[in-house]
């Protein structure tokens, strides 16, 4: 659950205190690493330890900064070409700032309906975190969050 309170000040006095959540999509399918890339899929008992945590650092209310492995990788929204696509970078989450231009990538706009939850990235509108219907794909984004073949709704359980 986000709570309005922990939100950093904009002027920045007061610091941002990263929280974990565990993430599933609406088919029940987690977040964990392979080969370096952020995938979703069903991980069974003997590999739920490769289960990641989505980390978040609140900036306003209901914008924040998303990362993995401890805030160590954080998510970005990268427009390449004609191409948007979601890029794991290696940058401490807690060294971000929301008045950098350079760090808007990072920033996604969460939205909740009922129990579940949406990210749009603040640097590309109208792009969604979203995972595959099949399993043991790539995250990614998507500017069709309607349409069935991505799921772009999640449930958050704070660590």
């Amino acid at each position: 659950m986000y709570y309005p309170e922990t939100a950093c000040h904009p002027l920045g006095k007061r610091p941002c205190e990263m929280q974990a959540f565990r993430i599933w999509d609406v088919n029940q399918k987690i977040f964990y690493l392979r080969n370096n890339q952020l995938v979703a899929g069903y991980l069974q008992e003997a590999n739920i330890k490769l289960e990641e945590k989505i980390d978040m650092v609140p900036i306003e209310p209901h914008t924040m900064f998303l990362g993995i492995h401890g805030g160590k990788l954080c998510l970005a929204c990268v427009k390449s070409g004609d191409e948007i696509k979601l890029k794991l970078e290696a940058v401490n989450i807690t060294d971000l700032n929301q008045n950098r231009e350079q760090d808007k990538r990072f920033a996604f706009i969460r939205s909740d309906n009922g129990p579940t939850t949406s990210f749009e990235s603040a640097a590309c509108p109208g792009w969604f975190l979203c995972t595959s219907l099949e399993a043991d794909q790539p995250v990614g984004l998507t500017n069709t969050p309607t349409e069935a073949i991505k799921v772009t709704r999640f449930y958050l359980q704070q660590d």
